[in-house]
């Protein structure tokens, strides 16, 4: 697979930009874990990301003398940070989170590149569901605030289904429409950026995934507001969507996770509060 070279403006590298990735390239993380009634993960819905670093390498190899970055740190209640990246003289903005500065800032530089075709083709790949009865999640147990939880890992079986299925999508699907893979020296399982791997504590990522598994079997939309309201969580709209529920789960921070646990464990009428 033949590597592009440097090109001279935005215009000629355009196509080259959003050509997608190979499978050695993706990462895979459990997005969404359906629970058994006592407690235990039997299955989960797969999404695929991109780290910080495979996003530099492209700009590095196709428009390398043409493209900078610049951030703008917020100090919104989630402290989000903003990217502006300019490719050729034209510049493209976007929002980034996470608990940490590098992880807001990672966040927000692959979500901007997205404007520029890097990694738009991973928003038409169909989610993947996986299971933990032919072995492609595993079970492991941790301990939050001293009570024993579960949780589910993709197995190596899982990795090579997902990387298989992505392989047919691209025949399918990807390569007719973003064109053929582009590698960059891809190796499965690699490292990957430190930048995007879990700054905060694992039970606190872990129990973000329990709490929106429980939060979701509350009756309505408008209960599921109350208590993210009530565990102090900023900026909700006030006619949330499924959506809006589920990035405000993904982003609570430890103290916030924390108190919507007590809260859903101690106070189940709780969801009716609609202040704020």
């Amino acid at each position: 697979m033949q590597i592009a070279g440097p090109s001279d403006s935005l215009r000629e590298a355009a196509a080259e930009l959003r050509r997608p990735f190979t499978a050695k390239a993706l990462q895979w993380k459990i997005q969404t874990q359906w629970m058994t009634r006592d407690g235990r993960p039997s299955g989960g819905l797969v999404v695929c990301y991109i780290d910080r670093s495979l996003v530099v390498d492209r700009l590095n190899v196709l428009v390398p003398h043409l493209w900078r970055d610049d951030f703008t740190d917020l100090t919104d209640p989630r402290n989000h940070s903003v990217c502006h990246l300019t490719i050729d003289g034209i510049t493209r903005e976007d929002v980034g989170e996470g608990e940490t500065l590098k992880a807001r800032r990672s966040d927000a530089l692959k979500r901007v590149a997205v404007h520029f075709g890097i990694g738009v083709s991973l928003s038409r790949i169909p989610k993947s569901r996986l299971q933990v009865e032919n072995g492609q999640l595993r079970v492991r147990s941790y301990f939050s605030r001293g009570v024993e939880r579960f949780a589910a890992d993709i197995t190596q079986l899982g990795l090579d289904y997902l990387r298989a299925r992505y392989e047919n999508w691209l025949e399918t699907v990807g390569q007719r429409t973003f064109g053929d893979p582009l590698e960059h020296g891809d190796v499965g399982d690699a490292q990957g950026d430190d930048a995007d791997m879990p700054d905060v504590p694992a039970s606190t990522a872990e129990l973000r995934v329990e709490l929106y598994q429980r939060l979701t079997h509350m009756t309505t939309l408008k209960q599921q507001r109350g208590y993210l309201v009530a565990a102090g969580v900023p900026g909700l709209p006030p006619v949330p969507t499924p959506e809006t529920i589920e990035s405000a789960v993904s982003g609570l921070t430890q103290d916030e996770a924390e108190t919507l646990d007590t809260l859903l464990s101690t106070k189940p009428n709780r969801g009716d509060d609609e202040r704020g």
